[in-house]
């Protein structure tokens, strides 16, 4: 039996639109015969990032999310009250601090040098492979995202929040001697969230490995002429 993912594992399985997490607890889908009393956010999105990554946005219904989630449509009309209120609480809650910006962090923390965080946690950020079909759901999913205001609006902050991020894990390979003390690195965060972003989507096209030696692949590509020892001059 394939162990549980995690709801942000399930909410970034395509690492683009609601870019997804692997680092948080898992969250078993309730016994659909019996229905909680309460159900969390976090279940709800899990729900609803299963039945997206099925589905895709456009044919999803609330009673698809309620069933998964094994709750009645009318919990998530009293919560949501409409369909794209739903879609855009899931945007805010995977592209949250908590569930993008700290599981990264962890990864690159645990890393044994600055240069290798940042290649562990971006590749961390795009969660696990997945079929081509779910695949396509999820960037139909950033396709709807496009084209409403709203939702690029989040998914311009989030770009923001994740460039500074990765500035911050460059400045520290800089001060630890890790990276060339003349590195630009708001320009390498910059192309490294590039790389984060287009390295997934050529890897839905070949796949000719796994998403995460693909990520690290391009990312030393762009990152090794930079890197230094500590005891380099």
């Amino acid at each position: 039996m394939p162990a549980d993912k995690s709801p942000h594992e399930e909410v970034y399985a395509a690492g683009i639109s609601v870019t997804l997490l692997v680092t948080t607890p898992a969250v078993r889908l309730p016994d659909r015969s019996r229905r909680p009393r309460t159900i969390s956010e976090e279940r709800i999105m899990a729900a609803l990032a299963s039945v997206v990554g099925r589905v895709g946005p456009s044919r999803l219904t609330l009673a698809d999310v309620a069933q998964e989630a094994g709750v009645s449509t009318g919990v998530l009309v009293g919560r949501y009250g409409s369909k794209r209120d739903l879609l855009l609480g899931f945007v805010r809650w995977g592209l949250s601090e908590e569930a993008f910006i700290r599981p990264m962090r962890a990864a690159f923390d645990a890393a044994p040098d600055p240069v290798e965080g940042l290649i562990r946690a971006v590749a961390h950020s795009v969660g696990r492979d997945v079929e081509p079909e779910e695949f396509a759901n999820h960037l139909a999913f950033l396709h709807l995202e496009l084209a409403d205001d709203e939702f690029r609006a989040l998914l311009g902050e989030h770009d923001a929040a994740v460039r500074a991020e990765l500035a911050h894990y460059l400045r520290s390979a800089v001060a630890s001697g890790r990276l060339a003390a003349d590195a630009d690195v708001d320009a390498l965060a910059a192309t490294v969230n590039s790389i984060r972003n287009g390295t997934q989507i050529t890897w839905a096209m070949t796949r000719t490995r796994p998403l995460a030696e693909a990520l690290r692949h391009d990312l030393s590509t762009l990152l090794d002429p930079y890197r230094r020892d500590k005891e380099d001059p």
